[in-house]
């Protein structure tokens, strides 16, 4: 469940900017699996027919019509392959069934279960392996810091087409993903991180003294925020 960004000002972004007007996605659902093949069976399954309709002709019949009540249109799957992940252990379901039962009153919306923060980036074309070891060469101190539950970073899968996550192609390459127990735990770690970077590049700029060229831009546009309440959260043993 969406949220608005002006708590906030993302990794790469600039002060007081929000770019969250540039999609209307106020809902997103996401599952993280070990590779495609465990995805695809799950998808070809019964815990999928479950979930969208129960598989008989009436069941689907009935979460179409409520799905064309309640969404502006049909969904946008988007896929990605996700890289050096940062995790803690996760809290599944101690019933065994994989399953949470959620009482819903049709009124109010679902309680937060956890915090998502995640930052799109539209990378150069022939860029993506720089932008890429920069990312794996940084220090992680994700794990020192209360609330966090995990981290991918995102390569967009396959290739993009109309429709699917934006049209036409919204040119979105790579993404952050990370999960915090709540916003509270995300800002801490944001404005300790600032003041590290802070520093860091104060002492950078002086070591390389004037004259120094710059490394190339890898955007072919600002990185654009985007923050989530997750709700109806379910955890493998594992983590993310």
């Amino acid at each position: 469940r969406r949220v608005d960004n002006n708590q906030s000002k993302s990794e790469g972004g600039k002060s007081g900017e929000d770019n969250s007007s540039q999609d209307d996605t106020n809902y997103i659902s996401c599952t993280v699996w070990e590779n495609f093949d465990n995805f695809d069976a799950w998808r070809k399954g019964d815990a999928f027919k479950e979930a969208h309709g129960g598989g008989t002709v009436g069941g689907v019949a009935a979460m179409l019509i409520a799905t064309a009540k309640n969404t502006k249109g049909k969904p946008k799957p988007a896929y990605w392959q996700g890289l050096l992940p940062v995790s803690t252990p996760g809290n599944p379901p101690s019933d065994g069934e994989g399953w949470r039962r959620i009482e819903a009153d049709g009124k109010s919306t679902l309680p937060r279960d956890c915090f998502v923060a995640m930052n799109r980036f539209a990378i150069q074309p022939g860029m993506h392996d720089v932008f890429e070891d920069r990312f794996a060469a940084r220090e992680s101190s994700l794990t020192e810091y209360d609330g966090f539950q995990g981290f991918l970073l995102l390569r967009r899968d396959g290739a993009k087409k109309a429709g699917d996550g934006g049209e036409p192609d919204d040119g979105v390459t790579h993404s952050t993903f990370s999960i915090w127990k709540n916003r509270d735990a995300f800002e801490a770690w944001k404005s300790d991180s600032a003041t590290k970077e802070k520093g860091s590049s104060a002492k950078k700029e002086g070591e390389k003294g004037g004259g120094k060229s710059r490394p190339p831009n890898l955007f072919t546009r600002p990185p654009i925020p985007s923050f989530y309440e997750g709700i109806l959260a379910l955890e493998s043993a594992k983590g993310v």
